[in-house]
């Protein structure tokens, strides 16, 4: 009985922690370095669609540029990420904040792989700051999101993200730039 307990147990808690998505924490200065293209953006409108083998869903959402950070952005960029609905299918992806329309949001951007015009968040949620308006009336950035782990040397946690006034963050971005 106690070995049905145990195996249940087990069942449950790799069940639940294979729904959840798991990040090496990224310091903003890591994340500056890592990204090819840092902007602050507002989305303009998103869609998804199957990808091209028919196997998941891909969300795309086009930004416009308000103040370029780091590299060459364009006035306008096409962000893709994983997960989304496409008719009566949906893919969510622990770890992938969609963006809402009208949504401001500091992106720490690569270049996708498929050379097809789009960006891909550097480090999934962590590199997705969602901008707002914090008590006091301080515009603040944040990248938590439920659903994330943590991997650190003393194991896993919960991951809770970084929140910071956008100066702040804007003022980390500028200076890991000239290190």
């Amino acid at each position: 009985m106690r070995t049905r307990i145990l195996a249940a147990m087990m069942v449950i808690v790799l069940a639940s922690a294979s729904t959840a998505t798991t990040v090496i924490p990224m310091s903003v200065e890591e994340l500056t370095r890592a990204a090819d293209t840092v902007v602050e953006a507002t989305a303009t409108s998103s869609w998804s669609q199957w990808n091209a083998a028919h196997t998941m869903i891909v969300t795309y959402t086009r930004l416009t540029v308000l103040k370029p950070l780091k590299g060459a952005a364009p006035p306008e960029i096409i962000v893709k990420q994983p997960g989304g609905v496409v008719g009566f299918y949906g893919q969510t992806v622990p770890g992938v904040r969609h963006f809402l329309t009208g949504e401001t949001a500091l992106l720490f951007l690569q270049s996708s792989r498929n050379v097809d015009a789009t960006h891909v968040v550097v480090g999934l949620v962590q590199g997705n700051f969602r901008v707002y308006k914090a008590r006091g009336g301080v515009t603040a950035a944040s990248n938590g999101m439920p659903g994330v782990s943590a991997l650190k040397s003393g194991g896993f946690s919960e991951y809770h993200g970084t929140t910071m006034p956008l100066e702040q963050l804007e003022s980390r971005i500028q200076g890991a730039r000239t290190q």
